[in-house]
């Protein structure tokens, strides 16, 4: 089978993750198949055969306009058993059997709609309205349609009903073994600070700034804590409505509550997480969130915003806490602090799930069934 995965938004954030590790297993598993990157991935230099195109830096209406033309040239050329649309978008009347995968929440999530979409402006309006159409008609030309969580499928099926029954569920998994290399346990606090990590790059739905503020009253209380993240503040000044995170990190960072790391490479990973007691996440909206795995698997304890997708994700693996008060957030970190019985059961929970339902292997094995499928004629 000659499979060609569409994967031009690698660029930075879970879909670089996703890709590269994709490329390992394809690799290993002498599977036929090619990837197409943009020339400023980070991927490019990975041992696989590749397609790099110059997209990096056309406007999303250009974009779209060519990859309906000559990227479908390009997979006609090609002529592959299966085409792999690995993020949102994929031929409209594709010339060859796709399978598309749909990982962009914010353009179907209410939360997201109603609470950060305001604040990009008038021009993402626009741009919200024709991404999210190109998006189902993505979806409708394709005979097979995967979302990593149930939580996703389901806003997407409430814009368009009907791909009811054409949208099928394949979680993601991460490398357990790779995250489980730096598993000697931090003891809580063992140095007498509170440290919190938050892995991710910048979107302003993530709002590392409301951490930041959560951070100083935990300190104003007597709780000595330090916030660090995998962000830069060139990245958050420089991203649509990222002022008030800026605002906020900037003045932790100036307390020395907050340290921005930047990008950090996907093998330093497991040690971040390593040294750190508690992951927390505080997105308004998500479609997976590969550092939730991440952190379960390296046993460093999570809280997440509460939405359907993290408690899909996390289960009872996680404390939950509003994603749109920093009050909550520390009520939260200061209940888990006196109460070790129950950072115990979280973790030995968080060990159970990552195992039982993340494994990396598992989502490739599924997805080559899904290839299979499509290539057999038995998908819609």
């Amino acid at each position: 089978m000659r499979v060609v995965v569409n994967a031009l938004s690698a660029r930075r954030g879970g879909i670089v993750t996703y890709t590269r590790n994709l490329m390992n297993s394809f690799r290993e598993q002498s599977i036929n198949a090619v990837f197409a990157l943009p020339l400023d991935s980070p991927l490019q230099s990975e041992d696989v055969e590749t397609i790099c195109l110059p997209i990096g830096s056309m406007a999303p209406v250009a974009r779209a306009i060519w990859e309906q033309t000559f990227w479908r040239r390009i997979v006609s050329r090609r002529k592959p058993d299966i085409l792999y649309s690995s993020a949102n978008f994929g031929l409209i009347r594709s010339p060859v059997p796709q399978l598309l995968l749909v990982r962009e929440g914010g353009l179907f999530d209410p939360v997201y709609l109603a609470n950060i979409a305001p604040v990009l402006g008038a021009r993402s309006v626009i741009e919200r309205i024709l991404r999210r159409r190109l998006i189902i008609a993505s979806a409708r030309s394709s005979n097979m349609v995967l979302t990593p969580t149930g939580a996703m499928a389901d806003l997407l099926q409430d814009w368009a009903p009907d791909l009811i029954g054409q949208v099928q569920t394949n979680s993601y998994g991460t490398r357990l073994d790779h995250f489980a290399s730096a598993r000697k346990r931090r003891k809580w606090r063992e140095d007498g600070v509170l440290r919190i990590l938050l892995v991710s790059a910048y979107y302003s739905h993530k709002q590392p700034g409301l951490v930041s503020e959560a951070v100083q009253r935990l300190n104003e209380l007597g709780i000595k804590t330090h916030f660090t993240l995998t962000m830069d503040f060139q990245q958050v000044n420089q991203a649509p409505g990222g002022y008030k995170d800026a605002f906020l990190l900037r003045h932790g960072a100036d307390r020395g509550e907050v340290t921005m790391l930047g990008h950090v490479n996907y093998d330093d990973l497991p040690g971040l997480y390593a040294k750190n007691d508690l992951f927390v996440t505080p997105s308004l909206s998500e479609t997976f969130g590969h550092p939730l795995i991440e952190a379960m698997a390296s046993e460093t304890l999570t809280v997440a915003s509460d939405t359907p997708v993290h408690r899909e994700v996390c289960q009872d693996a996680a404390a939950y806490f509003s994603g749109n008060s920093a009050n909550n957030l520390v009520e939260v970190i200061r209940a888990l602090d006196i109460d070790p019985r129950r950072r115990e059961m979280m973790l030995a929970r968080a060990r159970d799930i990552s195992t039982r339902d993340y494994g990396w292997d598992g989502h490739v094995k599924r997805l080559l069934e899904k290839f299979e499928i499509i290539a057999a004629g038995r998908a819609c």
